[in-house]
């Protein structure tokens, strides 16, 4: 694929270089559009002619309204809007049916337009450090997603419609408000890893007896007092369990074998923390 380039060096681009660098893109029929630290403002009307792009990448700049233009690009399987000033995610966002991968981290979008449940392709949602309070129930429509990171928000509950994703292998909810999973997750059929870290948990969810794909599961530093035997046995199927920094301080005598489980401060150089 070609990339249309640009020294992100020099002075913040203007409107007329924009125009001029998205000329090019189109005139050479570029599948990717890099414009990441550009120190953007606006998108010009003119990006709807780059019908041919796949990949459009507006990452690091000082977008404060949400660019509707990208939405008219048929073409398009990734999308990076992270570290902008966006409050909102374009209006037809719904429109890019062939989006595979769509992020935009790092944004005070505070909430999610339904709009969002007519991605039909879409594999990888990361929306880490937006402010997200409300999930809305509509994500439970984006039956093709594998990956979602939601780390870094005020997210307090997990509506039920977002179990239904049954392609859904990573989620990542780390450092949030949560104090209780849904109480069926059995929808979960193909769920590996979930990263609950940094939350208010009181107790390992026993919930996930029923997501028996299920490899590992975080927990570090909540508000878990108590493991019981029972909980251990009908979640055996797991190979890290993963409860320091909460209030657990010692191995149980009876815990030989148990090794997946830490505890306390225990270090563990094996495994390989996913992002």
């Amino acid at each position: 694929m070609d990339e249309a380039n640009y020294d992100s060096d020099k002075k913040p681009m203007e409107l007329w270089e924009l125009e001029k660098f998205l000329d090019k893109a189109i005139e050479d029929k570029n599948r990717i559009i890099n414009l990441s630290h550009r120190c953007l403002t606006i998108i010009t009307g003119r990006l709807k002619s780059a019908t041919l792009a796949q990949i459009l990448l507006l990452n690091h700049n000082k977008l404060l309204m949400p660019p509707i233009e990208l939405c008219s690009l048929p073409n398009l399987t990734e999308l990076i809007l992270d570290n902008n000033m966006l409050t909102m995610l374009p209006t037809g966002i719904g429109n890019l049916s062939k989006l595979r991968v769509l992020s935009a981290s790092h944004n005070p979008l505070s909430a999610l337009p339904d709009d969002l449940a007519n991605l039909s392709s879409l594999q990888s949602l990361w929306l880490v450090n937006c402010q997200i309070i409300t999930l809305p129930p509509s994500l439970g429509k984006l039956k093709q997603l594998r990956k979602l990171g939601l780390r870094k928000n005020q997210v307090s509950a997990i509506p039920k419609e977002l179990c239904d994703l049954q392609h859904l292998q990573w989620l990542n909810l780390e450092d949030n408000l949560l104090k209780e999973m849904p109480s069926d997750i059995s929808g979960w059929k193909k769920l590996v890893y979930i990263n609950l870290n940094s939350n208010c948990f009181e107790e390992v969810p026993i919930v996930f007896q029923d997501v028996t794909t299920l490899v590992s599961l975080l927990l570090r530093g909540n508000s878990i007092k108590i493991l019981p035997d029972d909980t251990i046995v009908a979640l055996s199927f797991l190979t890290y369990l993963d409860i320091r920094e909460n209030d657990i301080s010692s191995r149980p005598a009876h815990w030989k074998g148990l090794n997946f489980i830490l505890i306390g401060v225990e270090e563990d150089a094996s495994f390989n923390k996913q992002p």
